[in-house]
């Protein structure tokens, strides 16, 4: 157990008193092909340290040669003179020799291989290649590799950086000296460098090709093509070609590489589909190649006059990046703002319900589906024109002709053409109704009948539109109103009526009064029994001279229309009729003598309907001795002897209801 104890000692005191290897972090490869080490020293853990010894070998596989080695432990960096390392790559590893003698050797570092860069000529790019200085990289070293590049001589830039073990330059120079190295840093703080490589080399491609964005008309119909700046930096301008007859035609240019848009300011694609594009010339006057040759949007329209719509048509738009994902289409009206009115998929669109006799413009915008390019079509404007319309129509009058019928007659414009006009109804004027349509016949007189009217209790408002040659409603009409008649009794003078009535209202020489008829037994009177000034809608009548004229008492106004109608007219409307009713009466005399005073029997009647009157006389026997149905005709008691009489008489009454009244008569000596 003891013996075990002291090997197990002996070992441990070997291991914490070894020399470990330094950490070889960076190679620098200097102009002169000289390799420069740098290494992170050795750590002494209490043996006697002997030196450092740095191996060397052109392959990764050896064999490894001694080329130095370095006493002391603090010793970082080391440079090997004649290495080649602008020939080919070199690799190294270093070990630490300590104990007696320096006999003892530590593991060897990692074994890291200088940077070679190489250069590949070749259409389109100059290609760099080198490699890493361990595979797998060192956890300290940098992720990207510097890629630097001396141009023009004597000013180094950072060209660029790339994790990658290659990478490419775009000549952007006719003919040119150029150098290039790569850096690789280490989180220790030294750098590992390449060997310089370089040459005179030639730009030997063409241009790269500028991308169009898009090709869009302005307001003005000027065009704009629009691309994105080539990565070739040699690019000095860009030329501009329109396709003519189907020929590549240049026809202008646009210096700068900056430059990214072209306005062509020939107003063509206001009248046609427009195509301009553009390539890239380098300063050795190499001429690029076409992206796409785009044609701009040319926007059609049809104008239905008739249907207030616009048939819009287009060109489908070309080589838009990403792909189309719509068309919208905008619309502005006298100048005002564009509005978008809608979006389509397709190549055309119909915008309803334009508005007439309004200054109109539309545009189609395409954009794209990623939503971050677009462009415009061209402009149309146009006055939205409508065929031509009766410049007026007037409802010369509007009278009721009976309590279910009123008349309406119109005069229009006949110089411009119609299908004819619609008639319209209210009863509060502001709800209408369309009741009626009068066909066009070439005469600018019309009238029309409204057979569903009830102008017994109602007035009504009309006025009637023009309909143009298509069939709208365009011309508008004044609007005239009817007149109702009410009638009120007096409930203590039997024979006073009250008549009030509704204005009548439409006639451009206003109405001068208004004219009060009596219709007695279905006739009018000739004249009027009262007449009413502007605006007075007011009587008051007294029937007794009417009581023996018969029972059937009607009233009526009819408005009179003054002066100053520009279109010569003198109208009269009439109400509706309202019958007046009054309990008929009979006086019947008892007793007459034919031979004396009192000759002629002869009943008197009031308010009675004479049409439907009679009245028979009869003696003790029953034999009729005198008749008559008129109520002017009495009995003169010719042939008969004195006695005692019977009469009946018969009538009917101002409500249509029938009556009988018997008596008896005595006829004296």
């Amino acid at each position: 157990m003891r013996v075990i104890l002291f090997i197990l000692f002996l070992s441990t005191a070997k291991l914490f008193s070894q020399v470990s290897a330094p950490l070889l972090k960076c190679l620098q490869v200097l102009p002169n092909g000289d390799i420069g080490l740098t290494w992170i020293p050795a750590v002494n853990t209490g043996s006697t340290f002997a030196a450092y010894e740095i191996f060397s070998s052109i392959s990764s596989a050896g064999p490894y040669n001694s080329i130095a080695v370095i006493p002391l432990i603090s010793t970082n960096s080391f440079t090997h003179t004649g290495a080649g390392g602008n020939i080919q790559s070199r690799y190294y590893y270093i070990i630490s020799k300590y104990g007696s003698g320096g006999t003892s050797l530590s593991p060897s570092s990692d074994t890291l291989r200088s940077i070679f860069l190489n250069l590949v000529s070749a259409i389109p790019d100059l290609k760099l290649q080198y490699n890493n200085i361990h595979q797998p990289k060192l956890n300290s070293s940098a992720s990207t590799f510097t890629i630097n590049k001396e141009y023009p001589l004597g000013i180094w830039n950072i060209f660029g950086t790339s994790s990658q073990i290659n990478y490419a330059d775009t000549l952007s120079v006719c003919s040119a000296s150029i150098n290039y190295q790569i850096t690789l840093k280490d989180n220790s703080g030294c750098v590992s460098t390449s060997n310089l490589q370089g040459g005179v080399y030639s730009d030997k491609k063409s241009p790269n090709t500028p991308f169009i964005d898009s090709i869009s008309v302005l307001p003005n119909g000027q065009t704009v093509l629009a691309w994105q700046i080539p990565r070739d930096l040699d690019i000095v301008k860009y030329r501009i070609y329109q396709s003519i007859s189907g020929i590549n035609t240049a026809i202008d240019s646009v210096n700068g590489r900056p430059s990214t848009f072209y306005t062509f300011t020939t107003s063509i694609a206001t009248f046609s589909p427009l195509s301009i594009y553009v390539a890239a010339l380098d300063s050795c006057k190499k001429l690029g190649g076409f992206d796409i040759q785009p044609t701009t949007m040319f926007l059609k329209k049809i104008y239905d006059k008739c249907g207030y719509k616009t048939d819009l048509s287009w060109n489908a738009y070309k080589g838009m990046k990403g792909g189309v994902l719509e068309y919208r289409i905008y619309y502005s009206v006298n100048g005002g703002a564009f509005l978008n009115i809608g979006s389509t998929t397709q190549t055309s669109f119909t915008h309803n319900n334009v508005p007439p006799g309004q200054n109109v413009c539309y545009f189609i915008r395409v954009i794209n589906t990623a939503k971050n390019i677009t462009a415009s079509s061209n402009r149309v404007c146009f006055l939205t024109n409508q065929v031509p319309a009766a410049g007026f129509v007037y409802i010369r009058n509007a009278t009721v002709v009976s309590n279910t019928q009123n008349l309406v007659t119109v005069f229009m414009d006949t110089s411009k053409a119609s299908v004819g006009l619609d008639i319209w109804r209210s009863t509060n004027g502001i709800n209408y109704t369309n009741i009626g349509f009068v066909p066009y016949a070439g005469t600018p007189y019309y009238s029309f009948t409204d057979d569903n009217a009830d102008s017994k209790n109602y007035s009504y408002y009309y006025k009637a539109i023009v309909r143009d040659s298509c069939g709208n409603s365009r011309t508008v009409s004044n609007i005239t109103k009817t007149i109702h008649l009410k009638v009120k009794a007096d409930t203590e003078q039997i024979f006073t009526r009250y008549l009030s009535w509704t204005d009548y209202k439409g006639y451009i020489g206003g109405v001068s009064g208004y004219s009060i008829y009596r219709i007695i037994n279905k006739v009018k009177s000739v004249t009027p029994i009262g007449f009413t000034g502007t605006g007075d809608t007011l009587f008051t009548d007294v029937l007794e001279e009417e009581a023996p004229n018969g029972s059937d008492i009607e009233y009526l106004v009819e408005a009179v229309e003054g002066l100053g109608d520009t279109y010569g007219f003198l109208e009269r409307s009439t109400s509706n009729t309202v019958p007046v009713y009054i309990e008929g009466k009979l006086f019947v005399p008892n007793a007459f003598t034919p031979k004396g005073k009192n000759r002629i029997w002869l009943p008197v009647t009031h308010f009675i309907d004479k049409t439907e009157y009679s009245v028979s006389v009869f003696n003790r026997w029953g034999s009729k001795v005198f008749e008559a149905n008129d109520d002017t005709k009495g009995w003169d008691g010719a042939n008969a002897t004195p006695d005692v009489y019977v009469y009946l008489i018969r009538y009917k009454n101002s409500r249509g209801e029938y009556q009988e009244v018997k008596g008896y008569v005595y006829l004296l000596e």
